[in-house]
């Protein structure tokens, strides 16, 4: 799809499948655009990204009166794939076209597709393509160390690579022209795919915005979700927010993560609901794996506190959950309260394993337990009581 953002500045945007996995691994259940940007300057002609393997921009760029043969110059913000795998072709058509790219852009430009005619930027440098003028940023780290951000000094409008993205497809291409259900779903898209893609790079987050400050930013045309005109300062508050989750401060909220072979263990989330309601506490409730860990890290992200509620299974954690802490520590999910409940019956073994991860992610730990069965009064007693603590936690 092609949309005219300014004169000689052009979206070229690209709708993956609601029906894939974004890296392999993330659901995106209302799709996610991959979003590419022609400049036509007077002297060169400049790509801003590419698209996946399988796919083209040949039909925008010919609405344009372009072909791949006439671009003079590609820029790689970032080279994953979901930019990047269909370079092969672009280099076989236009062999001669020059890449803009960061040290380690250039090396992974070579490595995976033989290209040499790279130009590698310093930050803050400066390319005149024709009363436009290009400036690259490096901003490694968000999301991989080779990203760099492109930015139209005439315009102000900030080409932030995967910075500001989201989750989803939008039929709208602004967010002043976003409808009343596109916000409804921008809102967690956002924050899932803040969580699922550059949590862990929060610190390099804030670092980055705050290098780019001195920018007199009017638009941000990110790689993935809509193009920010009449408000660019809305999205990098709200990714400001998300960075600092990590480190907190963090919502008065908790996440309910249930998981339940035969209903045992799940029979008690809806006291906590109750109690949690009654506290004055919002609460968000995660079944994995019905849910899956990327809703759940989304929740869990912006939360203070979390319960894992989930069974023993042959002498260990319900391996959904496990499969769900696993990503909570590889996303640097820390220092939040937290505690534990689940049913078995002839081992155990729950617990011990939902410490041993609770250690790595450094968590406070309110309560830790399994009980036999169905439970008694008593196990029961004990759940409401150490929930009752977490929710003095949150509300301290």
């Amino acid at each position: 799809m092609l949309s005219t953002i300014k004169d000689n500045v052009h979206l070229l945007r690209f709708e993956k499948s609601h029906d894939d996995l974004f890296e392999g691994c993330w659901p995106i259940n209302d799709g996610v655009s991959i979003n590419s940007y022609c400049l036509t300057g007077s002297k060169k002609k400049v790509l801003i990204d590419y698209v996946e393997s399988g796919a083209s921009f040949d039909d925008d760029l010919a609405r344009l009166g372009l072909r791949i043969e006439d671009l003079d110059v590609l820029i790689l913000n970032h080279m994953e794939p979901d930019h990047t795998g269909a370079l092969s072709t672009l280099f076989a058509r236009n062999p001669s076209i020059e890449v803009y790219a960061t040290k380690l852009g250039a090396t992974e430009t070579e490595t995976l597709y033989g290209h040499k005619n790279v130009h590698v930027i310093t930050s803050g440098e400066e390319l005149d393509i024709g009363g436009m003028t290009l400036v690259f940023y490096a901003a490694p780290n968000i999301h991989w160390p080779d990203t760099m951000m492109t930015y139209l000094k005439e315009d102000g409008i900030l080409f932030s690579c995967d910075a500001f993205g989201a989750f989803g497809a939008y039929q709208s291409v602004y967010d002043d022209e976003l409808t009343e259900r596109e916000w409804a779903l921008l809102k967690p898209e956002t924050e899932r795919y803040y969580a699922n893609i550059v949590a862990s790079f929060s610190s390099f987050v804030i670092r980055g915005i705050k290098s780019l400050s001195g920018l007199d930013i009017k638009t941000i045309c990110p790689s993935h979700g809509i193009v920010w005109r009449k408000d660019p300062s809305y999205v990098v508050n709200w990714y400001l927010k998300l960075a600092s989750y990590a480190e907190g401060p963090r919502e008065d909220e908790v996440t309910i993560l249930v998981s339940s072979m035969y209903g045992n263990t799940i029979s008690y989330v809806q006291d906590l609901e109750r109690i949690a309601k009654e506290a004055g506490v919002t609460t968000h409730t995660v079944r994995i794996p019905d849910v899956g860990s990327s809703y759940a890290l989304e929740k869990v992200w912006r939360s203070k506190a979390f319960v894992v509620a989930a069974p023993t299974y042959e002498r260990a954690l319900f391996p959904p959950m496990a499969h769900c802490l696993d990503w909570f520590v590889r996303k640097e999910v820390k220092d939040r309260a937290v505690m534990h409940f689940g049913s078995s019956l002839w081992s155990g073994g729950a617990a011990a394993e939902f410490k041993t991860y609770a250690e790595k992610m450094k968590l406070d730990v309110v309560d830790a337990f399994d009980f036999r069965g169905k439970g008694t009064e008593d196990d029961r007693k004990r759940i409401e009581d150490s929930f009752r603590a977490l929710l003095a936690k949150v509300k301290a």
